[in-house]
């Protein structure tokens, strides 16, 4: 009989943990629009050269940031980024707020709200996330693979 109690226990566990992520899924967008192409800040919002999702694994949004990802409208998210870190006046809450919405092939930032002290700029947020791919020479998506381009050139009008 207590042979049977830990392969038992076991299958409790598992299929708990199974029961718990079919009824928890966290809201995201696909796939097919974290692969879309970011928009650059200049006017005509012409591409960056990098998919959405490399521009966020690039900036390390899925590293220690507590994020969240909510549906805005049709084919619009808005992730949500915080942190909470101790300062010498106790806890510190920081977040921000981006809005991105499809147009056409490409993904754009709509819309930024943050914490005091953190730019909310649309213009000076796509300059700002795009550092890091353009520092790591992150792979280009398939258009400027073809063309040569080597990333985002475009920079937010001041």
């Amino acid at each position: 009989m207590r042979a049977l109690a830990g392969p038992a226990m076991l299958l409790v566990i598992a299929g708990g943990f199974a029961i718990y992520r079919g009824i928890s899924k966290e809201d995201a967008p696909s796939r097919d629009f974290l692969e879309l192409e970011f928009a650059g800040a200049n006017v005509e919002q012409s591409g960056s050269c990098y998919s959405l999702s490399t521009v966020l694994i690039a900036n390390g949004v899925f590293g220690g940031t507590t994020r969240t990802w909510k549906a805005a409208g049709d084919d619009t998210w808005t992730l949500g980024l915080e942190t909470v870190s101790q300062s010498y006046n106790g806890p510190v809450h920081e977040f921000q707020n981006f809005t991105f919405g499809k147009s056409g092939q490409r993904v754009r930032l709509k819309s930024v709200d943050a914490s005091k002290g953190r730019p909310t700029e649309i213009g000076k947020n796509i300059d700002l996330l795009l550092e890091a791919p353009n520092a790591r020479h992150s792979t280009p998506v398939e258009r400027c693979l073809e063309s040569g381009a080597t990333g985002y050139a475009y920079r937010a009008q001041k």
